[in-house]
């Protein structure tokens, strides 16, 4: 019996020692050498750093003040509040050196509460060089300080133990810096940078597992989040939808292209940060995305392939088709009989992505649950989309996404059935996401 407790009490040390070596506590941080450079222009370099990693959209919270925290995320294991990441002494970094400002960006530790849950992407920031990094430390001491209390997380145990997360660390925290590839062009390892550092695109499209880790074998293969599919955005999926460089561009600097059109967190991604990078950066990653070594400014340069698009009109023979009849009844007084649309109001369907995709997913979702309206401009918008959930069968969604699958996204094989419909339809209701947008009945 003894040498069981002997042997458990060893047990029990080695795991402590384990996580606390998972720590970002104990990470090594390498001394500065870009001081040489003028201030403000490190400090504006710092801004378009911050622009380019989207802090203002998970740290500006219901009061408006900017990185001022508060922005609730609902994890598998409760709910996660972003904090306030102003120079506020009190309630913010403003107490923060350097090193600081390193370990937490890097490797998820903060010098106030401990280990940081991976809802704040520093499994991405890991990869963001010191240069970038410096001048995001640089930016972000030169910001206005807001006393906005944090507001304290609500997470099931042992979750609510910041502790364990070096454990968590320790398997699935990969420790190392950004490895650009030789054997590919300069433009090419540029938007691969942007797309696993400051853009951390891979924490919306990478599946997790059950313990809310990115998988990187299936990494960029899409995920599910909040009720929606974050697309499968690989070059292999991407190259057989038909996208090119100039709709990749146009959606990510307008929100919509040729291909379709963004909404909810993707819509607030471009509004917040992509709008505002310049095409170069913007046709390195769609490069990457694409896997093309090179892009060039006049491909993506100019005005936006929508106003070029063909309009196609449907055949006589696909207005014959199973779901034909229940696009006319409930969707062609917005988008027409032909699906065309109409500009700066309604999205075409040809082509449209969530039709052309592998994975019918969204295109189920977005009949049942609908869409909020959305403007990028004075000039540009789209209208909101009334959920249909309560007016539709299984068996109308599922002919009427095979239709459209079928004659604008040249998918002649794939089907949806009924199960699929209900499947999809019963886990966004128990979640909570249907009937927002609801279509008043007529009398």
């Amino acid at each position: 019996m003894k040498k069981l407790i002997i042997i458990g009490l060893a047990l029990g040390l080695a795991a402590i020692i384990f996580i606390y070596l998972g720590s970002g506590k104990l990470a090594n941080v390498a001394s500065a050498d870009h001081q040489s450079e003028a201030v403000d222009l490190i400090v504006e370099r710092g801004r378009q750093v911050a622009i380019e990693s989207d802090c203002v959209a998970c740290h500006t919270g219901p009061s408006g003040a900017p990185f001022a925290g508060g922005v609730a995320f609902d994890s598998p294991f409760g709910m996660i509040y972003s904090t306030n990441i102003t120079p506020d002494k009190q309630y913010g970094i403003g107490l923060y050196q350097r090193e600081d400002f390193y370990r937490a960006v890097k490797w998820g530790y903060s010098s106030k509460v401990g280990n940081l849950y991976p809802a704040m992407p520093f499994t991405s920031y890991r990869k963001l060089n010191d240069e970038d990094l410096d001048a995001l430390w640089a930016y972000f001491q030169s910001i206005k300080p807001i006393a906005e209390p944090n507001s304290a997380n609500d997470l099931i145990f042992p979750a609510n133990i910041r502790f364990f997360l070096g454990g968590w660390n320790q398997l699935f925290f990969e420790d190392s810096d950004f490895s650009p590839d030789s054997n590919r062009s300069k433009q090419w390892n540029k938007g691969k940078y942007f797309v696993e550092a400051a853009g951390h695109c891979g924490e919306c499209h990478t599946p997790r597992n059950l313990l809310f880790a990115m998988q990187p074998s299936k990494a960029l293969q899409g995920e599910f989040l909040e009720g929606w599919q974050a697309g499968d955005i690989t070059a292999k999926e991407l190259n057989s939808q038909g996208w090119n460089a100039k709709d990749l561009v146009d959606l990510l600097k307008m929100g919509e292209s040729r291909m379709g059109s963004t909404y909810e967190n993707m819509y607030l991604v471009v509004n917040h940060s992509l709008s505002h990078m310049p095409n170069e950066d913007l046709a390195a990653i769609s490069g990457y995305l694409l896997d093309k070594d090179q892009v060039s400014i006049a491909e993506v340069d100019g005005s936006s392939d929508l106003k070029m698009a063909k309009r196609v009109y449907l055949s006589q023979e696909d207005k014959t088709l199973s779901g034909y009849q229940t696009y006319v009844d409930y969707c062609a007084g917005c988008h027409g009989l032909d699906g065309l649309g109409k500009p700066e109001a309604v999205v075409a369907l040809n082509q449209n992505s969530a039709f052309t995709a592998q994975s019918p997913y969204n295109s189920i979702a977005v009949i049942l649950r609908g869409l909020p309206s959305k403007r990028q401009s004075q000039t540009r918008g789209v209208v909101s989309m009334s959920s249909f959930n309560a007016q539709v069968s299984d068996q109308q969604v599922a002919e009427l996404v095979n239709f459209a699958r079928q004659v604008w996204g040249a998918q002649k094989d794939a089907k949806v059935d009924n199960d699929m419909v209900k499947e999809i339809r019963e886990k966004l209701d128990k979640e909570g996401y249907l009937n927002h947008l609801q279509m008043k009945k007529s009398d």
